[in-house]
């Protein structure tokens, strides 16, 4: 999905930069969902430690972060590791394979804007193989892909679910495991949190931003 990531923001009218965070070692997901979750935590605080330092370099650019199954682990780790005032301005998390109840406090404290979560009980990933091996985090939890975030402790008013519906699949959003990352719904849904005020996929607005795209 990561092409289709940047062509969709692209084609959404966003103008600053992408970049594409490479955290697995095996790119076999059952590993990393498993014997790599040390290295996964591990990557995120590497993306944090870059994400404060390009905020050293450019304090007034936004920085959001897209993130995909147990990249989506990666992508709250690196907010936990933000060293202030570095900040993550909007968290959007597909198809994520982090429990459902993770304590998302210290993540918060280095959010300004919002978690956006897209889940779906039709994720057939999420429903199957991390139902046995356990989520990202080493929990037996619900996945917040399949039910949403819903941290027992903490403020959660900066917590969006969105639950999938039909109305998604003319933008090639089945609620499966992977598709979130279809152009379409890049551009015309999920470029709405990185995009400031962009409306429509049709009608952009035009921002510049910084992005790691996952």
């Amino acid at each position: 999905g990561v092409c289709e990531i940047n062509d969709g923001l692209t084609a959404a009218g966003y103008k600053g930069s992408i970049r594409s965070w490479q955290w697995s070692r095996t790119f076999n997901p059952a590993l990393d969902q498993t014997v790599g979750r040390i290295f996964a935590r591990g990557r995120g605080a590497d993306l944090g430690a870059e994400i404060t330092e390009y905020k050293k370099q450019y304090p007034e650019a936004g920085v959001n972060i897209i993130a995909l199954s147990a990249g989506t682990g990666v992508a709250v780790w690196a907010c936990e590791a933000c060293v202030p005032p570095a900040k993550v301005h909007n968290l959007v998390l597909l198809g994520s394979s982090l429990s459902s109840k993770y304590d998302l406090t210290k993540a918060m404290q280095n959010i300004d804007g919002k978690i956006y979560v897209y889940y779906s009980p039709h994720d057939g990933i999420l429903e199957g193989p991390v139902r046995v091996v356990g989520t990202i985090d080493g929990s037996f939890d619900d996945p917040a892909g399949s039910v949403g975030l819903k941290p027992v402790r903490g403020d959660r008013t900066r917590i969006v679910n969105i639950g999938w519906s039909q109305k998604y699949e003319r933008y090639g959003w089945t609620g499966a495991h992977t598709d979130g990352t279809c152009q379409p719904f890049v551009q015309a849904i999920l470029s709405q949190h990185i995009v400031d005020g962009a409306p429509s996929s049709t009608q952009p607005a035009i921002k510049t931003a910084h992005a790691t795209a996952r």
